[in-house]
């Protein structure tokens, strides 16, 4: 490995920071032609209504002056009429009286003496009982501890509110009432004889053999959308009948209800 040494070079370090580019100059600012014209004009006509009036005043001559009379007279109209002072001022009071009513009014009260009285008269503040939990005399407030019996020393102490005594006066009133209510209202529903049952039970059955005909003359081959509702409708039906014979033959008590009954019903 061969090292080179380099004594004379050119290189300079201090340029080595890139400067930055030099902004272009700005233009020239447009100035009109009018500038001063327009500046001219402007002052000299500036402060010419400032007085809401000429601009400017004519002198009076000195043989003009305002003499007595010659003024301007304001007239009285009906938005601005003529006041004249017609009524006459209080008298100015006597110094008894004036006396009088300073008494009346500053009187004098020595507030030292007053709040003397007030607390020579006023009660002792009680002092409130608390207690000491630590060593260090931590002090606590001794009513809302527990500790003492307040609740025990009232006389309202063990005995029943008297809410709940009414609570419990109105629940048996109502009670009372729906008992009565339910005493007076009839029996909803009512047991029907054995005749009256053979009799429906034979009705049921002519029923059923007027339907178990017509289903057997249906035709063989159903094949119209009529005939296999009719089917449907009479097979239906049937199965109803038989349900309703079958209850009424295994049960030999029945009960039955009123229309008029079912709808008092809650």
């Amino acid at each position: 490995m061969s090292i080179i040494n380099i004594y004379h070079h050119n290189e300079n370090i201090y340029n080595v920071e890139k400067k930055p580019p030099e902004r272009p100059p700005k233009p020239p600012l447009y100035h009109s032609r009018f500038e001063h014209q327009v500046r001219r004009e402007t002052k000299s006509s500036k402060d010419a209504h400032r007085t809401m009036g000429y601009a400017k005043i004519p002198l009076q001559k000195p043989d003009e002056f305002l003499k007595k009379n010659c003024g301007i007279r304001f007239r009285a109209t009906k938005s601005a009429p003529v006041r004249l002072c017609a009524d006459h001022k209080p008298p100015v009071p006597k110094k008894e009286d004036l006396d009088a009513s300073r008494q009346q009014i500053l009187k004098c009260v020595d507030f030292k003496v007053e709040n003397i009285k007030k607390v020579a008269c006023a009660n002792p503040k009680k002092v409130r009982p608390r207690y000491a939990d630590t060593r260090k005399g931590d002090f606590h407030d001794l009513e809302k501890s527990g500790l003492v019996p307040v609740y025990m020393c009232q006389p309202k102490y063990g005995k029943v509110p008297e809410y709940l005594h009414r609570r419990k006066k109105d629940l048996e009133a109502q009670k009372q009432r729906l008992m009565d209510k339910m005493a007076e209202q009839k029996s909803a529903c009512s047991a029907i004889s054995q005749e009256e049952r053979l009799e429906l039970l034979k009705g049921l059955k002519k029923n059923w053999e007027n339907l178990q005909r017509e289903y057997q003359s249906l035709p063989l081959l159903i094949d119209t959308v009529p005939k296999m509702i009719r089917k449907a409708k009479l097979e239906k039906g049937l199965k109803e009948l038989e349900k309703d014979i079958l209850m009424m033959e295994s049960s030999p008590y029945i009960y039955v209800y009123s229309d008029d009954e079912d709808k008092q019903l809650p």
